[in-house]
């Protein structure tokens, strides 16, 4: 008798069992030969030509365990993580939850964080927790196995969700930031019509008016800069000077020299009128 793999799946039978004729009919495994019978609760997958516990049923087995942790990957990983996040930020609105989602699925399928080899680090957690099971069993419960035997696969998802939590908290307070920066800003009265920022090689920033002298003496003076050499070093000091002249427009020079992006992106947002130029 042929040896044979009988899977319990009932939210997707039909779902489950194309997907099986269709990799075993992609030619990558043209030496097996699998067979797939579907009822409405199971699916059963059968290993011609194989003899069981020889050689070649141990190689069905790897190909059934690779092919079914795709499947997992595929069809379960979203709605686990799902659950995970409804879980750990039940007290957070249905909008904050959509958010920590989308992180989520970002950090997991979009460069580089779920580039193809990430992808492929969580099958390798998969698949010998597959083939140790099908080693020792005929029956695979698939929605139990996912739930009770892929602990450390799980343990994965729920830190890449902690991680997406942290990010959302960081995107929050970010965005708080840039409200009050941009509210301070429209209360403030401009001291600088045209404000020039010069990015230097070494990551400093020259800053002048529309000519030399159109920065006030009491902002100069209370930044501790040289009229003569207007030069700020610091990245903190930079968004404070800003804020103090609150210059109607701003022209970056050099701006792809920018090395702090954060900082260039929040001068954009904040102030509007601001034009990049290289």
């Amino acid at each position: 008798m042929m040896p044979s793999l009988r899977v319990d799946y009932v939210k997707d039978i039909k779902g489950l069992a194309d997907y099986l004729r269709k990799r075993f009919e992609s030619g990558e495994h043209s030496s097996f030969h699998f067979r797939v019978s579907e009822d409405e609760s199971c699916l059963t997958i059968t290993m011609d030509g194989c003899i069981k516990n020889g050689r070649k049923h141990r190689k069905a087995i790897n190909i059934l365990s690779e092919i079914l942790a795709e499947y997992i990957l595929k069809s379960y990983e979203n709605s686990i993580v799902e659950k995970i996040i409804n879980r750990v930020c039940q007290s957070l609105p249905k909008t904050g939850r959509d958010e920590i989602y989308r992180i989520a699925c970002s950090r997991l399928y979009s460069e580089p964080l779920g580039k193809g080899d990430a992808i492929e680090a969580r099958k390798r957690l998969i698949v010998p927790k597959i083939k140790e099971y099908l080693e020792s069993s005929e029956v695979l419960t698939l929605d139990g196995f996912v739930t009770f035997r892929l602990g450390e696969y799980v343990r994965k998802l729920e830190n890449e969700v902690d991680q997406s939590i942290r990010q959302y908290i960081i995107e929050r307070q970010y965005e708080e930031y840039i409200s009050l920066l941009t509210t301070f800003v429209r209360m403030q009265a401009p001291k600088v019509p045209e404000l020039h920022v010069f990015v230097l090689d070494n990551g400093c920033y020259k800053v002048q008016g529309k000519s030399p002298f159109d920065i006030p003496k009491d902002v100069t003076d209370g930044f501790g800069i040289n009229e003569g050499e207007p030069i700020i070093e610091n990245d903190d000091f930079m968004i404070g000077f800003l804020l103090t002249c609150a210059p109607v427009k701003i022209f970056i020079h050099n701006a792809s020299s920018f090395r702090n992006k954060e900082l260039l992106n929040t001068i954009r947002i904040v102030f509007s009128e601001c034009v990049l130029i290289n």
